[in-house]
């Protein structure tokens, strides 16, 4: 039986191609433009080192801020995203603030929906 190393298996990613990452535990899952989703043994944090310009929107989620369509705040502790993919992913209760923030000089006015002001 041939073993395959292990080098051999990683993907390469073009982050640009990278819609979001959904992590889970040790491994992630990565969605791409082309609406495949691939299963890596990666960490969102490996990810997030490597790719500064992602958001880490929640403990589970890593999102390409190029790839968001629009962000709905709800309240001050209930806000999501949808991505160009239709994907709705939520915002951490205590994110939601430095998420907006982030995201505001890249969406346009309008595709904050709901904006909820303290």
């Amino acid at each position: 039986m041939k073993r395959l190393a292990a080098a051999q298996l990683q993907h390469n990613f073009d982050p640009a191609q990278v819609l979001y990452l959904i992590g889970d535990v040790n491994y992630s899952m990565v969605h791409l433009v082309s609406g495949k989703a691939i299963l890596s043994s990666r960490t969102l944090k490996w990810y997030s080192d490597r790719w500064p310009h992602f958001i880490r929107i929640h403990k589970a989620h890593l999102i390409n801020p190029d790839q968001v369509h629009s962000c709905v705040v709800i309240s001050s502790t209930i806000a999501h995203l949808i991505m160009n993919d239709g994907a709705r992913l939520p915002i951490g209760r205590r994110r939601i603030r430095e998420v907006i923030d982030q995201l505001s000089s890249d969406l346009p006015k309008n595709s904050i929906v709901g904006y909820y002001a303290e």
